[in-house]
């Protein structure tokens, strides 16, 4: 299999195409691009024009992972159980961006059910890596970065429960954003966990993401930051893999030399090992009430019958696993939801407060993507360590601590595969991450 072709298109380049060759020429571009599909990005496309609002996105396609709902399409969740469930209506981000004038031609492959962080999907095929095709494109959002990073779409929404916009766009090299929890009005996804899950846009830049969560959400603009900034640095999962460890000594370098940058170095052990400690208990405690209500609800049948359906053996075995995960794990949720939870977000805050921090900044992933098929076990410089956590050890903080995180592209590794820098701030200062990201992003490509 070879190089399909990196040719990203931001919002600029798509109005720019747009405006030069007619909307009609964007969209048989976007369907062209979509046609390839060696990388299992696409689940489906939709070839109609459609009658688009007048807006800032007038005329300007977008993609939408298949477990958020967008009419025409069915609602997928990337699983043949599913494979004819219709929406009422769109989810309200997607909505929105409707109303400013993005039109959806393409639904997007995932990890079946965004249950897990490869994207290697048996139903739809593994979502493969576009610098290299033999690895992963992460997941669960993987077919909405293959799709950007190869310029099918100049953006896209997936959802975020415990890293699936950021890990999938740290590994093809295009920036990712998950909101503050809340920011995003809730409905029309297949949810996993209410506590940590939400809708969060992916595209090329840090920029182009801020034009996007502006439309989705309507407040007044944030004064431009000062230009001193204290950052935290976090770096205890370095080792895995010399090639990351060494691309993100380049970039905390170029980032510590920038006018106005302050670094500060931190070790936080309360942040470890979160999905082990109580994260994992949260999303399956929760996930269990949520697909038992939606498969007797919404399909007439239990969650069993739901759970044999599924194609992919990881997803499957987890599904079938549920009901005695949820009966053994009650206490220890009802512990998490009122004893670690409020500890950690009291913790996070007391960081912020204590070091006087405008942000912490630590690796997205601290290991070049898996290779398809690695889904249970991954080499790394210290030996096989299991995939999921290994990936995702970094990016479940924000999830839990309900604050806004960011992935910015920062270059690339000796071995031509992209790292990735992510940025969080206080939850509730979206704006301010978004304009620091910008910032960030410039310096790291200066």
């Amino acid at each position: 299999m070879g190089d399909i072709g990196l040719t990203p298109m931001t919002l600029a380049m798509a109005r720019e195409f747009r405006d030069d060759e007619g909307a009609d020429a964007l969209l048989a571009l976007v369907l062209e691009r979509a046609g390839d599909n060696r990388d299992a990005a696409i689940i489906s496309r939709h070839a109609s024009f459609p009658v688009t609002a007048e807006g800032p996105l007038k005329n300007i396609p977008f993609g939408v992972k298949d477990n958020i709902d967008c009419l025409p399409f069915a609602t997928t969740g990337g699983t043949p159980a599913l494979s004819e469930y219709m929406p009422l209506s769109d989810a309200p981000p997607v909505a929105r961006l409707k109303v400013a004038g993005g039109y959806v031609p393409v639904k997007l492959n995932l990890h079946e059910l965004a249950f897990g962080i490869t994207s290697n999907n048996a139903a739809h095929g593994p979502v493969r890596n576009p610098f290299d095709p033999a690895r992963v494109a992460g997941g669960s959002s993987g077919g909405n970065a293959t799709a950007i990073a190869r310029g099918v779409i100049p953006f896209a929404l997936g959802t975020d429960t415990g890293g699936s916009t950021r890990i999938p766009a740290a590994f093809c090299g295009i920036a990712g954003f998950r909101p503050s929890t809340g920011r995003y009005p809730d409905g029309g996804v297949l949810t996993l966990s209410t506590t940590r899950d939400t809708i969060g846009p992916m595209a090329v830049t840090c920029a182009d993401l801020a034009e996007i969560d502006a439309l989705i959400v309507e407040e007044p603009s944030d004064p431009a930051p000062s230009q001193a900034l204290r950052i935290g640095v976090l770096r205890a999962k370095a080792g895995l893999s010399a090639p990351v460890d060494i691309a993100m000594d380049e970039v905390f370098a170029k980032l510590g030399s920038a006018a106005g940058i302050t670094l500060v170095a931190l070790e936080v052990p309360e942040f470890d090992d979160l999905d082990a400690r109580f994260g994992n208990t949260i999303v399956l405690y929760e996930a269990f009430g949520v697909w038992t209500r939606f498969a007797r609800d919404m399909a007439g049948i239990s969650l069993a019958e739901f759970a044999d359906m599924i194609a992919s053996p990881d997803v499957r075995g987890i599904f079938q696993a549920l009901p005695d995960i949820a009966a053994k794990e009650a206490a220890a949720y009802a512990r998490a939801i009122a004893h670690d939870l409020p500890d950690l977000r009291t913790a996070y805050a007391r960081l912020f407060s204590d070091h006087a921090l405008d942000l912490i900044a630590m690796p997205t992933v601290s290991v070049q993507p898996p290779l398809i098929g690695e889904d249970e076990m991954m080499q790394t410089d210290l030996g096989l360590r299991p995939t999921f956590p290994t990936v995702a050890a970094n990016t479940a903080l924000a999830t839990l601590t309900g604050a806004p995180s960011l992935a910015v592209p920062a270059g690339m590794d000796r071995d031509g595969l992209p790292v990735s820098l992510m940025i969080e701030a206080m939850p509730g200062q979206d704006r301010f991450l978004l304009l620091l990201g910008q910032r960030i992003e410039r310096i790291l490509a200066g």
